[in-house]
């Protein structure tokens, strides 16, 4: 059981109160902290959908009053990413974080199939890391700044800045907002439009990560937005969308660098861009950020989306429609383009023949399946990779990462698998199995604790020496980032001293 908790922060991801903990604990070891934890090491850690939370209360101090549905709806992403799902799938992710289940609760989110994909790195704004060190002495992650879409801090209008702090994998560390990782100063900015667009948005979003809202399943949401498309003269009156009006009204309100760092470019050329298939009845994956982009273009705030229950939609009128062509007629028609077009797919057996494929695909469907050919073009085969050639050049770029890494100026980065596929810019798969000198130079590469707290000081004492300060062992400390309780860092800044001397 665990015998202490830090104090919770506002809007704190449940995966930094953890980071804090471990550091607060001194741990080194993932396993025993994992146990320490859950009362079990063998598990998947997501940072945004933390599982067997239950476990997790059970373990709690006996003082502690938090609840499993306080920590999902105040500390994890869970009202974001499911604000637009069914009620039925958001009940099982909910499940699922309460009791465990071993298996990736993101895929059921779309991360996998979508489109829009969460920042892979944890965000921070510069101005709140301050204010925090002021305040509380240590900061936090805030789950607000790894909501996609987010790109200011609202409360400084302060451009979000990334960390090396992966968000996505399935085995993730636990790393503190220190200095280590949040060194970065305020400096980009974006324009005045910008800006104001993305005020909006952060706006709507806010409303989502409280979780005040009431569930709509898809068909009611597809039958709003015809509802509001309508109202702007964008549909008719039987809920018929004016596709290319739309799409066009769209990239008129929004900038297409906008769009672009919102991960939703839309080409009006396209006939499925994703705007295009975002009001229609389908089972295709809708991020909740493009949800957010469409209210915002139809003027509609959130809060009035999930309250708003007067709901029309489209207006369907049963016509029974009789033939008016002669069926052979067609029939021979139709037989008579596959003759003279051979090779040709059904789509492109149908732009020859468009009006007469529609009729005669909705009057004789039968005869035209089993008339009508399907044409697949071959899948090109991938090239056979050369593994030992692979192996050879990412070795040289791990060498080259471990090297940059040593040798950047500035407060020592340590040396991890993580830090050099960062240095690098790739991702896992430079883990490949069949990458093994690779895989065995980063193992071998890879800093223990002690060496890089080692290093650290040593940079701290170089600098300190370069500024002529008079050097104790604590300035040293705090210079080097430690803070100024850790006994064991002391004791080792003691050590050095003496062997220096």
């Amino acid at each position: 059981m665990m015998n202490v908790l830090p104090q919770i922060y506002s809007d704190e991801l449940l995966y930094s109160v953890l980071s804090r903990y471990k550091r607060m604990c001194g741990m080194q070891s993932r396993r025993a902290f994992l146990e320490d934890v859950y009362g079990e090491s063998k598990m998947l850690t997501s940072i945004f959908f933390p599982q067997y939370l239950e476990r997790f209360r059970e373990n709690l101090p006996p003082y502690s009053k938090i609840t499993v549905d306080e920590l999902i709806w105040n500390h994890t992403m869970f009202p974001f990413y499911t604000a637009f799902l069914s009620k039925e799938r958001s009940d099982l992710i909910y499940s699922m974080m309460v009791n465990g289940c071993g298996k990736s609760i993101e895929n059921l989110v779309g991360f996998s199939g979508g489109k829009v994909k969460p920042y892979n790195r944890l965000r921070y704004c510069p101005r709140c890391y301050s204010e925090d060190m002021d305040e509380f002495g240590e900061s936090f992650w805030r789950r607000f700044h790894q909501v996609p879409g987010v790109l200011y801090c609202l409360k400084h209008e302060t451009l979000l800045k990334s960390t090396i702090v992966p968000s996505t994998e399935k085995y993730a560390d636990y790393w503190c907002a220190d200095v280590d990782v949040c060194n970065d100063v305020e400096d980009d900015t974006y324009d005045e439009r910008f800006m104001e667009l993305n005020r909006a948005y952060i706006q709507n979003t806010m409303f989502l990560m409280d979780g005040d809202y009431q569930k709509k399943e898809l068909p009611d949401t597809v039958d709003f937005y015809v509802d509001r498309l309508r109202e702007k003269g964008l549909a008719s009156a039987n809920g018929f969308i004016y596709t290319k009006n739309f799409v066009h009204q769209f990239l008129q309100f929004y900038p297409s660098h906008y769009l672009s760092l919102m991960q939703s470019n839309v080409d009006e050329s396209q006939q499925a861009n994703w705007l295009r298939l975002f009001v229609r009845n389908n089972a295709k994956n809708r991020s909740p950020l493009r949800h957010l982009l469409v209210l915002q273009f139809l003027g509609i705030s959130a809060e009035e989306f999930f309250y708003d229950q007067s709901i029309l939609g489209r207006i369907t009128a049963r016509v029974n429609h009789v033939p008016s062509f002669d069926l052979e007629d067609r029939r021979n028609a139709w037989l008579k383009i596959i003759e003279t077009n051979p090779g040709l797919n059904r789509s492109q057996l149908k732009e020859i023949g468009k009006g007469l494929h529609t009729w005669i695909y909705k009057h004789d469907r039968n005869w035209y399946d089993q008339v009508t050919p399907r044409v697949r073009a071959r899948k090109k085969r991938s090239p056979v990779i050369d593994w030992a050639k692979r192996d050879e050049e990412c070795l040289a770029l791990a060498k080259q990462a471990v090297e940059s890494l040593l040798n950047r100026e500035g407060k020592p980065i340590r040396v991890l698998p993580a830090t050099i596929r960062q240095e690098i810019g790739v991702r896992r798969w430079l883990d490949n199995r069949k990458l093994v000198r690779t895989r065995q130079f980063i193992k071998e590469a890879t800093e223990d604790i002690n060496s890089y707290r080692i290093r650290k000081i040593r940079w701290a004492i170089g600098e300190l020496e370069a500024e002529g300060v008079n050097m104790t062992v604590y300035k040293v400390q705090l210079y080097a980032g430690f803070g100024g309780n850790n006994r064991e860092i002391t004791e080792l800044i003691r050590q050095l001293f003496i062997l220096e001397v």
